[in-house]
């Protein structure tokens, strides 16, 4: 790979970059913040997002930890996880000399005392542990004239128990404080310092105790004014999650805007740099006949009409060529992608499964809208596709309409939705090719998308059909 691409943000097609920095302005502007949470689907890019912006940032003088919480939840307990990450990240900042050895070790030692005193535990066992009475029996005898001192006794214990708690977490905020200090001052080699910045990612993907967890300890623990916590979530469903532990009435939504200051929503965006940047090389059966689209001076974009034509207007769900920027397959995907609401994610492995058709379709005529639908609902609705491609034919679009809005191509003369366009091939793919070969016969001005579609079922019926059979093969490619 070359230097160029290792660069922050070389790889980036989504305009990611301005949001960074549109972020980093606002984290710094306003020391409130303590923690950001950025909200996406799952797929939609977050993990590049952080990786990048850490990266950039470290370019910028600024100390940065980036912590994958899914791929230490395996540890059992959080807090170690996330001390290691931080301890072994930091060190690699400041490098090795003795005053850094120094305060490691006292982060170390600190977070050691600190699990061990704010690790919760059953009231109860403690009780009995330092008093060797049990609060049950304790109990039972609370509301008799005479109390005995064991109840106070153990009262008096569980306070004191709790103040060494407090001095401890104290204590390590303290000793977190001067490694955040150090490592910032490191970075910033005598300009101004910026507080550190700690990425969480994959924390919806956690077991939703660790990630309780995980919360509980950054807002208690961690929480000091020179750093911030940056964490990507999907937070729907991690709200889920916590729901699975505390039950389907429980309000997620609340409990996490305890440890979240802010949420910023990080959007899918525009997929037209995405596709033009990465689905190239596609043959087509040019059935739009795209080269007829121009913008006007107004910036309406409208086809020019052959001698005696009548124009029927696009409607405002019909997707265009962009000053000639995307060609049809592109184009196509982007109609289909914004049809089904894919993720970047999606997009990645649906472009993968087209390819690997298209390699296995001999000869000229790729009919790459017929191949590119039939991945999209492979991937998007499985359930849908089984039943469609099953021996039954749907009459008409209902279903997909409802859970999949459509997007929309102009043909000069009719408007046509993507499912609509899709029902066509349908139908020809489920027809004998005698009553294809008819059907050439009994129309012999059908409009170009349909008359090429129409011919090559026509001549090689055999072919057509291999289609749905390569998807099939396709979607076990990851």
């Amino acid at each position: 790979m070359s230097t160029e691409a290792n660069e922050p943000w070389a790889l980036d097609k989504m305009d990611r970059r301005g949001v960074a920095k549109f972020l980093t302005q606002y984290l710094d502007s306003d020391d409130t913040i303590k923690v950001l949470n950025i909200n996406a689907p799952w797929g939609t890019g977050k993990t590049f997002f952080l990786e990048n912006w850490k990266a950039f940032e470290q370019k910028n003088m600024r100390a940065c930890v980036y912590f994958n919480a899914w791929e230490t939840d395996f540890s059992g307990d959080a807090f170690i996880s996330m001390v290691a990450s931080i301890r072994d990240q930091l060190a690699d900042v400041i490098g090795t000399p003795q005053k850094t050895e120094d305060i490691l070790k006292k982060f170390t030692a600190k977070a050691a005392q600190t699990l061990i005193a704010a690790t919760p535990a059953i009231t109860k066992g403690v009780v009995k542990k330092l008093t060797s009475i049990d609060i049950d029996v304790v109990s039972s005898f609370i509301d008799q004239e005479g109390l005995t001192d064991a109840a106070e006794k153990a009262v008096g214990k569980l306070i004191e128990s709790n103040k060494e708690t407090l001095n401890t977490v104290h204590e390590f905020k303290i000793v977190f404080s001067r490694l955040l200090t150090l490592a910032a001052a490191t970075c910033a080699a005598g300009e101004d310092l910026k507080p550190v910045y700690i990425y969480i990612d994959e924390l919806d993907r956690c077991r939703p105790t660790f990630a309780i967890e995980l919360l509980e300890r950054i807002k208690h623990l961690f929480g000091v004014d020179q750093c911030k916590f940056i964490i990507a979530t999907d937070t729907n469903q991690l709200g889920e999650a916590i729901r699975a532990v505390y039950g389907a009435g429980f309000n997620s939504e609340k409990y996490l805007r305890r440890f979240f200051d802010r949420e910023f929503t990080l959007s899918a965006g525009n997929y037209d740099n995405w596709v033009k940047a990465n689905c190239n090389g596609y043959d087509s059966s040019s059935m739009f006949e795209l080269k007829m689209i121009k913008t006007l001076p107004s910036g309406n974009r409208m086809p020019i009409l052959r001698h005696g034509e009548h124009l029927i207007p696009p409607r405002n769900d019909v997707e265009f060529i962009r000053n000639g920027d995307l060609n049809e397959p592109q184009l196509v995907i982007i109609a289909l992608a914004k049809t089904f609401n894919s993720s970047l994610r999606d997009l990645s492995k649906i472009n993968c499964h087209i390819k690997a058709i298209q390699a296995n379709i001999e000869g000229p005529g790729f009919h790459f809208f017929w191949a590119a639908y039939l991945v999209f609902l492979k991937v998007e609705a499985p359930t849908i596709y089984g039943k469609l491609m099953g021996q039954s034919l749907a009459s008409d679009t209902a279903e997909l309409d409802s859970k999949f809005p459509p997007r929309s191509f102009h043909f000069y003369q009719n408007n046509l939705t993507v499912h609509e366009l899709f029902f066509s091939y349908l139908r020809l793919y489920k027809s004998d090719p005698e009553e294809v070969i008819n059907t050439l016969k009994e129309n012999e001005h059908l409009p170009k998308y349909f008359m090429s579609a129409t011919v090559d079922f026509a001549n090689d019926h055999r072919k057509m059909s291999l289609y749905p059979k390569l998807v099939d093969l396709a979607h076990s490619i990851e």
